[in-house]
């Protein structure tokens, strides 16, 4: 499935189950050593999915993802087939790119391999506002987004085997 179609899919992802979200303002917390991989070839399982997500934000030092937003997302449509997050800079945490970076080389850290090519938009001085990258490991494909103007990370994980059997994708 191409680049565009899984935006497309993390939108409608967003659409089915995260109507009415509030703005959280959870920081990121110090994390230590990455977590060792399961053994074996199969799909990773969900737990696994969603602490690689959530501890490679935590050491990049972006913000922790609101509770709100994992909460709708789980209860979704969708939920069983995808792993949100959601993280909402404030001024404690500012949204800046390297935090966004940092995030997805912490996830590579985990052995999530880049799956395309990144796409960036830039304002007319050369400035990154909006960022995205496709990530996948063992049955499973992470799209991080970055928006500057949103003031947001958003790392969605999705069950590539389920996102089809549901239709999503």
């Amino acid at each position: 499935m191409s680049r565009t179609k899984w935006a497309a899919v993390v939108t409608a992802v967003i659409a089915l189950g995260a109507a009415g979200c509030g703005s959280g303002t959870g920081a990121g917390a110090a994390s230590g050593p990455v977590p060792p991989r399961p053994e074996g070839t199969g799909p990773l399982q969900r737990e696994v999915v969603q602490a690689d997500i959530d501890t490679s934000a935590a050491a990049a030092g972006a913000p922790a993802t609101d509770p709100e937003w994992r909460k709708v997302g789980e209860e979704g449509a969708s939920g069983l087939c995808v792993v949100p997050f959601r993280g909402f800079f404030t001024e404690a945490i500012p949204a800046d790119l390297a935090r966004f970076e940092d995030t997805v080389r912490e996830l590579g850290r985990r052995d999530w391999k880049d799956a395309g090519k990144k796409e960036q938009k830039k304002d007319k001085k050369g400035k990154v506002y909006e960022s995205l990258v496709v990530l996948e490991q063992r049955g499973w494909r992470i799209v991080a987004e970055y928006k500057e103007v949103h003031g947001t990370i958003g790392l969605t994980g999705f069950d590539i085997a389920c996102v089809k059997e549901q239709g999503l994708g």
